[in-house]
Formats: structure tokens, sequence, C-alpha cells
């Protein structure tokens, strides 16, 4: 127990821990060193909830934003939400919870105004956190387009890639024929899946300003539609 009276505008205070012996006293020193320290961040960024709770009510805030946002807006905060609370059940997990179990009585807790937040942390410890994460998560996505890149040709594409590709979605007629049509001239083409990929929409808009499917895209021209005069005349 540390017990600290009158010490308000004191310039230096002195901690007496008792019952610490020789080997332990150099980790005690550190302890409190840092426990201190987070005391003194926490006085200045203020703190937030502590242990996994934080990351629920995080998730929990954004689910209910979700609702009132559209389209990929709402898909990618609900992906967000999702990863908040997978942090949760790690931390659950590492505990020697069940994982499932800690994330059902999180959310119960919370519908009922009763999640525990009493233990905190220093905000900018969370901070960090938070940021050290974001920037190890580029720095894998940066490593993966290095790692995955290949070298380019004089004419943009990557080597050995297709240079026609397809944009098509599900039950689209006139992209299976598109698609048996290049494939009886024998060309070789790299399809993207709209509606698998919703992503891919604003980069077919842009080559082509239009929204319907096929959207063929030869040496950088865009072909609307089943159109076999114009496929025909750039693929030459």
């Amino acid at each position: 127990m540390v017990l600290l009276n009158d010490v308000k505008n004191a310039n230096k205070t002195t901690i007496i821990v008792h019952g610490v012996g020789n080997n332990q006293q150099n980790e005690m020193e550190q302890q409190i060193r840092k426990a201190v320290k987070n005391v003194l961040n926490a006085l200045e960024s203020g703190a937030v909830p502590g242990y996994g709770t934080i990351y629920m009510m995080i998730a929990n805030k954004i689910r209910k934003a979700a609702i009132s946002a559209k389209g990929k807006e709402a898909i990618a905060m609900q992906g967000v939400a999702d990863v908040m609370e997978s942090i949760y059940r790690t931390l659950a997990e590492n505990s020697g919870n069940d994982a499932i179990d800690a994330v059902i009585m999180a959310k119960k807790l919370m519908a009922e105004g009763k999640l525990d937040a009493k233990p905190v942390i220093p905000a900018e410890q969370f901070l960090s956190i938070i940021k050290r994460s974001g920037e190890s998560a580029i720095s894998m996505l940066r490593t993966d387009e290095v790692l995955s890149a290949k070298p380019l040709g004089e004419d943009g594409f990557s080597t050995g890639s297709s240079k026609v590709v397809i944009y098509t979605s599900e039950g689209c007629p006139w992209c299976a024929r598109t698609k048996q049509y290049l494939k009886s001239k024998g060309v070789s083409f790299k399809e993207i899946n709209v509606s698998k990929n919703p992503a891919a929409i604003q980069d077919m808009i842009r080559v082509s300003g239009q929204t319907g499917t096929p959207v063929t895209v030869i040496k950088g021209q865009a072909v609307v539609g089943f159109d076999t005069a114009r496929l025909d005349a750039l693929l030459g």
C-alpha cells in the first residue's frame, strides 16, 4: 500500500515500499515509476475504460452509426466494428475465458447499462496502441503489395498479365456472351465481378462513365455492352 498525504504542491515525494527483497527491488521500482507516469498521462490526456471494455463500446457506437449510413460506408463501418469486437474476444481468450461467452455477456451488460468501465488506462496510451496498430496494418499492406507486384511492361500492364479487363456482374447474360466471344477469339482476359467486389464499381465508372455491365477495357479503351464491332476494332 502506498499512502501519500499533503503533497499537493510538493516538489519531491518519497515512496517507501516495505517487504520487498533485493531481488524484486529493481522490478518494483520500475513498476512504481510506470504507475506514476501513467497517472500523470491520465491527468493530462484523460482516461478511457481499460481492459477490453473500450473495444466493445467502440464497436457498439460504430454499429449504431452504421444504421444511418448507406452502401459501402455501412459495410466498412460494420467491418471496423467487427475488428474492435475481435480484439475484445482475443483479450478474453488470452485471459483464460471463453471468448464467445465473454462477448455475449459484455453485450448483455452493455444493453443493461451495467458494463464495468471502472478499470481505466490513460487515453494517450490507448490512442498510441490504436495508432501503432494502424501503422502495422498499413506496413503489412504495403509489404504485401511489394511482394505481389510484377514488373510493368512498356504498355503499362504487368508482365504476363492480361491486357483485357472485363467488368461483369451476377446474372448478366451480356457479360456471359462477351466472355464467350473473347474466348472464341483466343483472347485472354481478367474478369472483375463488381457484384463480389463493390469497390471495383468506381474503377468501372471511371474508365467507362457507365454503371451497367459488361464493360470491357482494351488498351485503356472501354467497350460498353456486347459490341462485337468495337471489340474487334480494338483487338486488331
